[in-house]
């Protein structure tokens, strides 16, 4: 089995497993210092919450201990996510949690990167079933619509298989939308123009 990084989605200031602090007066919300730097730095713009961006910081920073596997199947792909330590497998399973609820209520992550962004437009359309599995978990992903099939193998190897390779570096680039896919604001402006043209030559 290749070794590669679970579906870490983006690296913040933040450390896995850390004893939560007293939270000051004038604290951002998240607590204490850390909280304040969440806030207003990486983790706020990205739109994580504390206990969401410490289990992506600790995945991304033990990413050498976790073995993954990818595999297409109809409408998407199955993962399979592990680790030999118990603490990572912890944080593999309370991830993959944590981002199957964000994509059934919608609520979006790691914004600016392109592929991130069409993954949440279309977060709808996109199923995921998970079942723990002999030190991590196993994660089945499709999609009800073909268009949207590309996005979630895109994810699966150009994000997160990069994010293994290269560590936090990599996570703090964007994602490439698969080759021939064209945004749905894109086609929506398309369209637009489609229906002026046809206006004026009707009038």
């Amino acid at each position: 089995m290749k070794r590669f990084a679970l579906a870490v989605l983006v690296p913040v200031l933040a450390v896995a497993g850390e004893a939560p602090q007293p939270r000051q007066q004038g604290d951002a919300e998240g607590g204490g210092m850390m909280g304040g730097m969440m806030k207003d730095g990486m983790g706020g713009m990205m739109g994580g919450s504390m206990k969401e961006m410490s289990a992506i910081h600790g995945l991304l920073s033990d990413h050498t201990k976790i073995e993954r596997s990818v595999e297409d199947i109809p409408n998407g792909v199955q993962t399979i996510t592990t680790s030999q330590d118990p603490q990572v497998t912890a944080l593999i399973r309370e991830h993959v949690w944590q981002m199957k609820e964000r994509i059934e209520q919608g609520r979006p992550i790691r914004q600016m990167d392109p592929l991130f962004r069409e993954l949440f437009k279309n977060h709808q359309h996109i199923h995921i079933a998970i079942e723990n599995v002999e030190g991590g978990a196993r994660v089945t992903e499709t999609s009800d619509t073909p268009r949207v099939t590309p996005l979630i193998r895109q994810h699966a190897r150009r994000a997160v298989s990069e994010f293994v390779a290269e560590g936090m570096p990599r996570a703090m680039r964007p994602t490439p939308l698969p080759p021939g896919y064209v945004p749905q604001d894109d086609m929506q402006r398309e369209g637009r123009r489609g229906t002026g043209c046809c206006c004026s030559a009707g009038a």
